[in-house]
């Protein structure tokens, strides 16, 4: 007991071209080193970070074999990796500790939980990791050895009652020379420069899809907005031009959060992946994205961030230059709002919120924020994924597709009573791609890396044809609405116009090739595949090239449809007159 305790840290990136996640393991150790007697007994063993040169987990081992306490932060896209370090741990010292935290731990689904190796202690995914890590080091040092899980002051609103932490001081300043050491690392080898900016904690909220805010449902607590500046201040010192921003309601408290972004902004410094505020009040909505509207407006000279698929094969240096709040609105359908516990606008609502948005963009001649779609949440139907057409026309936003629902087993989405009331089935996919963008991980220990979830194939709401039609047109539609709708604007709504393109599409020859491998990625009993790509190539792209070779076939067959139509009506309301004048 009287050497010191050596404590490292673990979070894989998310790909081989981006720096990880490093905020953690500073909050815990500020907080740690201002809150407990027992500070000077720590010896903080600097985490490995180098990612992209890493052959295998062998090597991070040797790194950290040595310490007697490793903290994991465990993500759908690392949760594997975590585990393989883990398993090589315990062979090399098995008396070292391991604490697995971070949001993908597994409780709602036991089958998931029980396949990882046995970790020694657990943080489960809404306790506060500052807290757990500080009861646990005290209690091991006031009682000369390890105390059981049940011991540990984890819960949030605890017998203590110790409130969600926030530091009322700068991590960032604190830790000015380690980011900087980060950010060096990143320029070295052109990688993503990833940090993140976390202003408040909490989330009165209870999305079922969510593995924080479905778990959390708390009060939010807010950082000072002086901390906030000095936090902004010292990222740009450490050479940062962007951070993720943390925040998981954005404008909840709007003059404060707004003052933030343009303080942010005008320093030439974006904050980044911006989830706005969920309300039910449409006027609040329009006067948050004003807002941001005034603040992007007042300073032209700033441009859209570099897209990453440029980057990669231009060797351009990782650029995040401004950034606009995400639009979340998950799906237009109101059931399926209710049956995910989901605070929000109602369909006429997002309707008009998606106009004004456009408009305010043109006016201002910007481009518009992306928007937040979710692919067929239970409670939704096929009708009600059509209608979401008008929403993606009126923002224009290309390339915000709907996202694949994951459902992660941390999640209320995962209970076996919720998978039976709404008849949701289930089937598991892969990712081998970090986003739809599409950059390959390039380094050995990355290689071919699959990133496996649960998505839905059928619930109560639409069968698995139905799924399979919504799969297509969701990568097809943003295409059909860019590059022939405007031809038909005036004849056809956008639900008209893609449920008659995709009436028109299936009749295409090579689309039942497509077709057959999309049922296959959906066929619960064939082995996973990957829910990115067709053919080989990103399911964008060679959905939209399959769209493109039949371009003017489409044209003309949509035309008919119209032409048709146009009759229809003409002889329907000539028929109305004669019999009207007999």
């Amino acid at each position: 007991m009287n050497s010191k305790l050596k404590i490292t840290f673990i979070n894989p990136p998310h790909a081989d071209w981006c720096l990880p996640n490093m905020a953690t393991w500073v909050f815990i150790k500020s907080f740690y080193m201002r809150s407990s007697k027992f500070s000077e007994r720590i010896d903080w063993v600097t985490p490995p970070i180098e990612f992209n040169l890493y052959q295998n987990v062998s090597e991070i081992c040797d790194l950290i074999e040595h310490c007697d306490l490793i903290l994991f932060s465990s993500y759908i896209w690392n949760n594997d990796l975590c585990d393989l370090i883990a398993q090589e741990l315990r062979k090399r010292n098995s008396n070292c500790k391991l604490v697995l935290g971070g949001p993908h731990i597994g409780l709602n689904d036991p089958d998931f939980f029980n396949s990882r190796p046995k970790y020694d202690f657990i943080c489960q995914p809404t306790k506060p990791g500052e807290i757990f890590v500080q009861s646990l080091l005290d209690l091991y040092f006031e009682n000369q050895g390890w105390p059981t899980n049940e011991l540990i002051e984890w819960e949030i609103h605890s017998r203590l009652g110790r409130p969600m932490p926030l530091p009322n001081y700068s991590i960032y300043k604190e830790h000015l020379a380690y980011f900087k050491d980060l950010k060096d690392h990143a320029d070295k080898y052109n990688l993503e420069p990833f940090v993140v900016l976390e202003t408040t904690r909490g989330c009165p909220y209870s999305c079922t899809y969510c593995e924080w805010g479905g778990g959390t449902n708390s009060k939010i607590v807010k950082k000072d907005i002086e901390i906030v500046k000095e936090d902004i201040d010292a990222l740009i010192a450490a050479g940062y031009r962007s951070a993720y921003s943390s925040d998981a309601n954005f404008g909840i408290f709007p003059n404060r959060d707004i003052e933030i972004f343009k303080y942010a902004f005008e320093r030439q410094f974006a904050l980044t992946d911006i989830s706005t505020m969920k309300s039910k009040n449409l006027e609040v909505r329009i006067k948050l994205i004003d807002s941001w509207f005034d603040v992007v407006a007042q300073n032209p000279k700033i441009l859209p961030r570099t897209d990453k698929s440029v980057r990669e094969k231009t060797n351009t240096p990782i650029d995040f230059v401004t950034s606009a709040p995400t639009v979340s609105l998950q799906s237009i359908s109101d059931v399926a709002m209710q049956v995910a516990n989901r605070q929000d606008l109602n369909f006429e609502d997002k309707i008009k919120l998606s106009q004004h948005i456009r408009k305010r963009s043109e006016l201002e001649n910007l481009p518009t924020p992306p928007i937040e779609l979710i692919l067929a949440l239970p409670g939704s139907t096929i009708a009600d994924f059509y209608k979401e057409l008008e929403v993606i026309w009126n923002f224009k936003a290309w390339n915000s597709f709907r996202h694949d629902y994951m459902f992660l087993p941390d999640t209320e989405l995962t209970n076996k009573e919720y998978l039976e009331k709404y008849n949701i089935e289930l089937v598991q996919v892969y990712s081998d791609l970090i986003d739809e963008a599409g950059i390959d991980n390039k380094y050995t220990l990355y290689a071919n890396k699959k990133t496996y979830f649960k998505t839905i194939r059928s619930c109560y709401s639409f069968k698995a044809a139905e799924f399979i039609e919504m799969f297509f047109m969701n990568s097809a539609g943003n295409y059909l609405l860019e590059k022939i709708y405007p031809q038909f604007v005036d004849h056809l709504s956008p639900a008209e116009f893609g449920k008659v393109c995709y009436c028109i599409i299936k009749k295409l020859d090579g689309f039942k090739e497509l077709n057959d491998e999309i049922i296959d990625i959906f066929n619960p009993l064939s082995s996973p595949r990957s829910i990115k790509k067709l053919n080989g190539k990103l399911r964008t792209t060679a959905i939209s090239e399959f769209l493109e070779t039949y371009n003017l076939i489409l044209l003309n067959e949509i035309y008919k449809k119209v032409l048709a139509n146009e009759n229809h009506r003409t002889n329907s309301r000539t028929q109305e007159a004669i019999v009207y004048r007999a």
